[in-house]
């Protein structure tokens, strides 16, 4: 806790009260900069609590992570690099600003920035449960998942409060280098303590081989499963406000040429979590009903407390590596999006900043109170949240790329489809086998396309989009 406390210190010092600089970094964010910042805020608790506990209880299913992080990739190449260039010329901080250069919908940008915020909210609310919880087993108990969450409420706000976003990034770098070494070293570990790689898998294969193939061993995570996560998961955090603002910061073009090759090269920490899920069936079979803490109890059983220590302590820095830029990223639509869009639209630089600054603590607040009331629902919140956000991908794509889009189609397409996630995810039903956030999706993109092509043409949001197209191409 006290490294990212003196990086931010150190980022504070480079730091000036303005809008562009707490929240973009004033567009000069360097290549190597960007690439630690976007992964680690995109490998969450999720990905370090989460794949393990896939693999542990619920069989190969997670492998298709090597997939999306590659599909990541393309996306922050393909649409990234768009967005970056509609945002250097028009001076866009948030997702919102986007859409209000090029759909002029006020409807529009209240929903969206309903859904960024609402299911932003619920994914910070997972990050620091996530990271809390690794604390408490790594203290044994002396420092409870209640404390800790409250010690990095507090971090967070500090550091954010004084550096921003450059602050964020530069801690993002500690982060990433931290989870990615601990997900490999405790994968590798927990292997020899099964007897080595191969012995491993040929014990699983022997007690139940249900394990290494789809569909699992409950039978129902397969190939629909499989495809479901390899469009939601990316897609639903390359939507996230966090990214955007990333995407606004970078200084470079070529840094979005050379991102997807950094991104799926990440993913060899894959390797550990495979080898930690499944050295858990072997040591402590049988741990189902929370497979989220797995990885925890393996360490506590198998390691030496230092070794145990770091590992959890890598954990939890995928939690706050990920929850810092979700809290900054909303602090950034309320401010700027809220505040001065509609409360105060002749405030001052400096106003608009403080606003932002006391968002942060009031994010930081409610992710707290919400962890402490609901701490037992990390993978079902990460799912849920990544499927409502995901539903942004249409009216984005829409305005890049198609001259029809309509905005009264982006609304009734992305109202649409967040009722199926929702309608779905809590009222789960036999009849139909796709996850929610996929028929969502699927559901957003049909209307959007229909009633595009159905409504009145809107010739100035056609004529926006194909300069928008031809800005992207000469940028």
């Amino acid at each position: 806790m006290f490294i990212p406390l003196w990086i931010g210190g150190k980022a504070s010092k480079r730091s000036t009260e303005t809008i562009d600089d707490f929240f973009v970094q004033n567009r000069e964010m360097s290549t190597v900069t960007a690439f630690f910042t976007t992964w680690a805020t995109w490998w969450s608790a999720f990905a370090f609590l989460g794949s393990v506990a896939f693999f542990y209880a619920r069989g190969p299913v997670y492998w298709i992570g090597i997939g999306w992080n590659v599909f990541f990739g393309i996306l922050y190449m393909v649409i990234g690099r768009r967005l970056w260039a509609h945002g250097k010329k028009n001076g866009c901080v948030t997702p919102i600003d986007f859409f209000d250069d090029i759909y002029r919908s006020k409807p529009l940008s209240i929903m969206a920035t309903a859904i960024m915020v609402v299911f932003t909210l619920s994914y910070i609310h997972v990050q620091l449960f996530g990271g809390s919880i690794l604390i408490d087993f790594a203290s044994g108990g002396i420092i409870s998942w209640r404390i800790s969450g409250l010690i990095f409420c507090t971090i967070m706000i500090i550091y954010l409060w004084e550096g921003g976003i450059r602050a964020v990034a530069w801690t993002d770098v500690f982060y990433g280098t931290l989870t990615f070494g601990c997900m490999l070293s405790c994968g590798f570990f927990l292997a020899q303590k099964t007897g080595g790689v191969s012995n491993t898998f040929m014990k699983i294969a022997e007690i139940d081989s249900s394990h290494l193939l789809l569909p699992g061993p409950f039978g129902v995570d397969g190939e629909l499963l499989w495809i479901s996560m390899f469009f939601i998961l990316p897609i639903g955090a390359f939507m996230g406000p966090q990214m955007w603002i990333r995407v606004y910061a970078v200084k470079e073009e070529k840094t979005f040429h050379i991102m997807p090759f950094l991104l799926s090269i990440t993913t060899i920490a894959y390797v550990g979590s495979v080898l930690s899920g499944n050295a858990g069936i072997i040591l402590h079979p049988g741990h189902t009903e929370m497979p989220e803490y797995i990885i925890a109890v393996l360490l506590s059983e198998n390691s030496p407390l230092w070794f145990m220590s770091l590992i959890l302590c890598g954990g939890a820095g995928a939690a706050l590596s990920t929850a810092n830029s979700q809290v900054h990223s909303v602090a950034a639509l309320v401010s700027t999006n809220i505040y001065k869009t509609y409360i105060n639209p002749k405030a001052a630089e400096r106003k608009v900043v403080g606003i932002g600054k006391k968002a942060v603590v009031a994010f930081c607040v409610m992710g707290y109170i919400t962890m402490s009331n609901a701490p037992d629902l990390l993978i079902f919140s990460g799912l849920l949240a990544l499927s409502g956000t995901a539903q942004l991908i249409v009216p984005t794509v829409g305005a890049l790329f198609w001259k029809s889009s309509n905005a009264k189609a982006a609304v009734w397409g992305l109202a649409c489809g967040l009722a199926c996630v929702l309608l779905f995810t809590f009222f789960p039903t036999d009849l139909i086998s796709a996850h929610p956030g996929l028929l969502g999706l699927g559901v957003n993109a049909a209307i959007f396309i229909t009633l595009s092509l159905t409504l009145p043409a809107d010739i100035a949001t056609r004529h926006r989009i194909q300069e928008s197209i031809i800005l992207s191409k000469i940028s």
